[in-house]
């Protein structure tokens, strides 16, 4: 018994260190820009299909196959984003220099809500994408209103991603070795319960 857990353990590991290695391999192959969204969504697909008990999988060739799907519409989406965080930025660097003293605070206030906002609903674009077919502004509406409707998700995440920036900061190793997989896990994992819950009911 003690052997099998052990067995189970190491190929656990072996599992997050080979796809966060093929993640990686892939944000490259997009020169980084045009590799983050495709990559991150095969990521966050074949994690769902572990989720749904289907373990015995060929990562290189079911993540590259997700990878060449969403390639087109994940980066469509991936430039409304960086959009909108430009537009959120320039905002904030604009408060200083055309707004009055007494109401930087709550402009600011504003921005950063704003900003939460849209970094969650990135976070729950890759899940969306993941598990749901939809066209392809439609899933920035459905991200978006989870954000919204199921607020102990959405703190889970906050909460995983403060945990997750800490780790990043104090153990570099491990980041490196595990980062983006497990990452993608947890967050998978938060919101898979959900979609199969309301699915179901």
């Amino acid at each position: 018994m003690l052997g099998n857990m052990i067995f189970k353990i190491t190929d656990l590991i072996y599992r997050f260190v080979a796809l966060n290695l093929i993640w990686f391999m892939f944000f490259l192959m997009g020169v980084g820009v045009l590799g983050f969204m495709p990559a991150t969504v095969a990521l966050f697909s074949v994690i769902r299909k572990w989720l749904m008990g289907e373990e015995d999988l060929k990562l290189f060739k079911m993540f590259f196959h997700y990878y060449k799907t969403e390639f087109i519409r994940s980066n469509i989406i991936w430039s409304i984003f960086l959009v909108i965080f430009y537009i959120i930025y320039v905002n904030f660097t604009f408060v200083p220099y055309y707004y009055d003293q007494h109401i930087h605070i709550f402009l600011y206030v504003i921005i950063f809500s704003v900003a939460f906002i849209a970094i969650m609903t990135l976070v729950n674009t890759f899940s969306v994408m993941a598990h749901f077919e939809f066209k392809t502004l439609q899933y920035i509406k459905v991200a978006f209103g989870m954000v919204f409707f199921k607020p102990l998700n959405t703190l889970m995440q906050l909460m995983w991603l403060i945990a997750y920036y800490i780790l990043a900061i104090q153990s570099t190793t491990i980041f490196v070795v595990l980062g983006v997989s497990v990452f993608a896990f947890i967050l998978m994992s938060i919101n898979y319960r959900t979609f199969v819950r309301n699915t179901s009911s």
